[in-house]
């Protein structure tokens, strides 16, 4: 005979502060879901079951425990929720409470990535956002099996680099998805062994800070492609990797990545701590422009957060340009593009369409050629400023700039948009203009039909 279950008090507890009917909890659980890329069909009775002690599979305990925290405004950690068994952990959660270094995380991160997959890498966790301040305990990384007479030395350090450089150049042209695979890969299979040998002190330095770097650009790729859960972790690793390298720039450019993610999915008042942790930690050691990168990003938390004056920090930004010499770099280049489109997104928040169409101009005018995707999300972005001021002839002919470019990028981001494009032209089907766009956004391979436009409506905005 099968053993009885013991009923879940944790979960009970939990969802009576919530306020919350089972059914209530089960429509939440099943929206996340959908967000991080996971179809799921729970209802009342699913809950029921769970409440009798019923543990439901990966990645679901994670989805439970980051809809009961964004209920309850407070971190609940998944073991709180009493569907997982004791000690077991969950990596959907923003991983286990690893107490080894970032290569351990990395390594934990990629198993999981190549493991799973990433719709199945759980939710987007707020609890998970709760990073470190200072420097990191004292260590070393751990030692492997890799060629002890041959530890990895600079030349090890300048393949890596070069690599960060292509990896970077190309995401930037062709979009993440043309890379986030090799990187991963990239990542697995040279990096992390190189990681855990032993080497000296001073190039182990310079190989954490740019292992920091391939992380954030892995993160990045990740986020994207809408993988947010995957994105998320990434991006924390990218921390850990550069507080053992001793890198505060490292630091706080994860720390901003981690801010575009959170404001990007709503999360604005966590978007403003991360973008404040980015300038306490970083603006002081970084070059100008990667200043400007950190300052711009506070600039946009501050307006998604309603500060009516984050005029300062834009100001702040330009400064910093003015007084670049080099705007360029595989991690954090900004340049006066970049700038507009931050103002663009502040006057955004504040409803002013006008001042943003005018920046998001001024963005398209100083964006370089080889950046496409940012060129096609920064056209998407100024059709839909059009259209909301009224100017419907206008943004048809920006929307057309946007299909020119999207059948070259491959991003979850300017599918997106192409799938904006449609549901907000579809009341105007009857305009001329509007229909031949209608028609030629329909003819694209992967072309979002009428129904598929109801069905996924609009996505997370460009940053």
């Amino acid at each position: 005979m099968r053993s009885p279950r013991t009923p879940n008090q944790a979960l009970r507890a939990l969802l009576a502060e919530t306020g919350w009917s089972g059914a209530q909890l089960a429509r939440a659980v099943n929206a996340l879901g959908a967000v991080q890329g996971t179809v799921l069909r729970y209802d009342r009775s699913s809950v029921a079951h769970w409440l009798a002690g019923s543990r439901p599979h990966h990645p679901v305990p994670s989805l439970v425990a980051e809809v009961l925290s964004r209920r309850l405004g407070r971190p609940v950690q998944v073991h709180d929720t009493g569907l997982i068994r004791p000690g077991q952990w969950d990596s959907g959660a923003g991983g286990p409470p690893v107490e080894g270094s970032a290569v351990e995380r990395l390594d934990d991160v990629l198993r999981d990535i190549d493991r799973r997959g990433v719709a199945l890498m759980g939710a987007y966790s707020l609890a998970a956002l709760a990073v470190p301040h200072g420097p990191p305990a004292a260590g070393r990384a751990p030692l492997s099996a890799f060629d002890a007479s041959m530890p990895p030395g600079m030349e090890q350090v300048a393949s890596a680099r070069q690599l960060l450089a292509l990896f970077s150049r190309g995401d930037a042209a062709f979009g993440a998805g043309a890379v986030r695979e090799p990187l991963r890969r990239y990542l697995s299979a040279t990096l992390l062994p190189w990681l855990r040998s032993d080497m000296r002190p001073a190039v182990r330095r310079e190989l954490f800070t740019v292992a920091a770097q391939l992380t954030y650009l892995c993160a990045f790729t990740h986020f994207d492609m809408n993988h947010h859960a995957a994105a998320q972790r990434l991006y924390l690793t990218s921390v850990e990797l550069a507080r053992e390298a001793g890198d505060m720039i490292g630091h706080a450019l994860a720390l901003r990545g981690l801010s575009v993610q959170a404001h990007a999915l709503g999360h604005f008042t966590e978007a403003l701590d991360l973008a404040e942790h980015a300038v306490r930690t970083g603006a002081r050691h970084a070059p100008p422009h990667q200043r400007a990168f950190l300052h711009g990003q506070l600039a946009v938390a501050q307006a998604g957060r309603g500060d009516p004056h984050p005029i300062r920090q834009l100001t702040l930004a330009e400064r910093c340009l003015e007084r670049s010499s080099s705007r360029s770099s595989p991690v954090g280049a900004f340049h006066p593009g970049s700038l507009a489109l931050q103002h663009a997104a502040v006057a955004r928040s504040h409803g002013d369409h006008r001042a943003a169409a005018r920046a998001l101009d001024a963005s398209l005018r100083h964006r370089p050629a080889d950046e496409r995707r940012s060129r096609g999300l920064s056209l998407a972005e100024l059709a839909e400023t059009q259209l909301a001021i009224g100017h419907m002839e206008q943004a048809c002919r920006t929307w057309h700039e946007f299909l020119d470019v999207h059948p070259v990028i491959h991003s979850a981001r300017a599918d997106d948009r192409l799938r904006i494009l449609t549901a907000r032209l579809r009341p105007y089907a009857t305009n001329p203009a509007a229909a031949a766009l209608l028609r030629r956004a329909g003819a694209l391979p992967g072309g979002p039909s009428a129904a598929a436009v109801k069905r996924d409506g609009p996505g997370t905005r460009a940053s």
